[in-house]
């Protein structure tokens, strides 16, 4: 099927407005309840393999985590019969690691909003 037949990526529609929740060691994950610092989006429409949607959060206790959904060959893929088709999940992250995403996906005043920022 040509990239024709499906809708374009558009950020109004893409939104991570799915309610993504899980228990995870005792704590519960989830996107209602927690504050989006910013999204990793890829991919040309949701048909696509590398098609991806992925938000990172913080939770109202200060907790990081990664939620999202994607297409067969991305981040939230699950194995089906031999392969692989879409998924969502939701992943716990530590500090570090969520400073990491919102450096590459999100803008310097987000950046400073949620993380400590020094002067080179």
């Amino acid at each position: 099927m040509s990239a024709g037949h499906f809708a374009r990526l558009n950020r109004k529609e893409i939104e991570m407005d799915r309610h993504i929740s899980r228990i995870i060691g005792g704590l519960r994950y989830d996107t209602t309840t927690a504050t989006e610092v910013c999204v990793h989006e890829s991919g040309e429409f949701q048909g696509d393999f590398d098609f991806e949607v992925t938000g990172l959060y913080r939770t109202p206790r200060g907790r990081f985590f990664l939620a999202g959904h994607s297409g067969a060959r991305s981040r939230w893929s699950r194995p089906v019969q031999g392969s692989c088709t879409g998924g969502e999940g939701l992943m716990p992250i530590g500090h570090r690691a969520a400073r990491d995403f919102a450096e590459q996906n999100a803008d310097d005043a987000t950046v400073a909003e949620y993380f400590a920022v020094e002067e080179a």
